[in-house]
């Protein structure tokens, strides 16, 4: 899978975001296609399709009127999920945040069943999280690898987020509110420009659309065991409210993620029409360091990742927090990297960290032989659970 569209996702989109007459002729192209494939990212699209031409006899219609309907039902619990979660967190004075799917319905989609979401993210403050994970486990939320609040002090440090269930139904508690992102001023920037937003019978606070559009921007291009396409109909749904284009440039530029703005912003002109400045893009590309350009390179590389792809994202990964690091920035490259990798896996000791780094050599002789096998947890990447 890729982060960019077939043919068919392309002509879904253009059907369900272009003006009328362009839209026809996607239309035209959908209608050739009688036997077109309908794997999962191409059903979330045709949800769109469906509430957008109801009319369009097609398969792919059919299928998104079906997938509507299960999204409606999933959502609605979801929410009532979230609702609940986050009134607890403000009875104990913890405000909250939503973020991606929940943001996006709430703010955007404005209905339960046009985007669907495998949970529910929320972002609390980096010295509320202890406070919050608690009030989650009094909920019956059980943390990922069996977490204890008090543990997530250690894992504050190499990550943005920690994942949480009940009965079927996750939550995402984040810390930081973009993945790979370890920069105050971005979390700070969401935090500021936050607005409120009711939604049913509730209200949730959500990122403003601008930053909306940033981070679905900075999450689709990226890295994951799924990537989706779908990150293009959100950015383009968010593109139907106004948006400050400097602050979109300021925090593509705080975030360190020039390169990856600058693509996915290109595509959505190019391809679509969106509004965006043709010099936004241009000026994002030539601030570029070279270090981001090898990374935004490694990010899109298909799973998993062999050795050497994964050194280098996880030296990559390691500049993005040194820098915002009062003791890493202090410390030679190569030392501190050794530390990040050790608080990476979680590991107390040398040994220990040769315990687990040595399953993932031995997964990646296995990949190059081709013989299937399941990804080892010492081969987690902090964006795996994030679309």
């Amino acid at each position: 899978m890729s982060v960019w569209p077939t043919p068919v996702q392309e002509w879904i989109l253009q059907a369900c975001f272009a003006p009328e007459r362009e839209a026809g002729t996607a239309l035209d192209s959908l209608a050739s296609q009688a036997n077109a494939e309908l794997d999962p990212a191409t059903a979330r699209l045709a949800v769109l399709l469906y509430r957008r031409w109801p009319a369009f006899s097609h398969a792919i219609t059919a299928t998104g009127r079906e997938m509507y309907l299960v999204q409606w039902r999933e959502n609605r619990e979801r929410f009532a999920s979230m609702l609940e979660v986050a009134g607890r967190l403000r009875s104990r004075g913890i405000e909250c945040l939503a973020l991606k799917g929940a943001a996006l319905v709430a703010r955007h989609y404005r209905e339960l069943g046009l985007r669907g979401m495998r949970d529910f993210d929320l972002l609390v403050a980096e010295d509320d999280f202890e406070a919050a994970a608690r009030e989650l486990a009094n909920a019956g939320y059980s943390a990922e690898d069996g977490y204890a609040p008090r543990d997530f002090e250690r894992r504050k440090r190499t990550g943005h987020a920690w994942q949480f269930a009940r009965e079927g139904v996750g939550c995402d508690l984040h810390w930081r509110p973009v993945v790979r992102c370890y920069a105050p001023e971005v979390t700070r920037l969401f935090w500021e420009g936050a607005e409120t937003t009711a939604f049913g019978d509730g209200e949730l606070r959500a990122p403003s659309a601008t930053d909306q559009l940033f981070h679905v921007c900075a999450h689709g291009l990226q890295w994951d065991w799924q990537p989706s396409v779908r990150w293009i109909a959100d950015a383009l749904t968010v593109l139907r409210e106004p948006v400050d284009w400097e602050r979109v440039a300021r925090l593509a530029r705080a975030a360190r993620m020039h390169v990856r703005l600058a693509t996915a912003l290109d595509y959505l002109r190019d391809r679509f029409g969106a509004p965006v400045p043709t010099e936004l893009a241009a000026d994002l590309r030539r601030e570029a360091p070279a270090w981001e350009r090898r990374e935004y390179a490694c990010l899109l590389k298909p799973c998993p990742l062999g050795f050497r792809d994964s050194l280098w994202w996880h030296a990559d990964h390691f500049r993005r927090i040194r820098e915002f690091d009062s003791t890493w920035s202090s410390r030679a490259f190569c030392l501190g990297f050794v530390e990040y990798v050790a608080r990476f896996l979680d590991a107390d000791s040398a040994l220990d960290l040769w315990r687990r780094v040595k399953p993932a050599l031995q997964a990646r002789e296995r990949c190059l032989s081709r013989k299937p096998i399941p990804c080892p947890a010492t081969i987690r990447f902090p964006s795996g659970r994030d679309q």
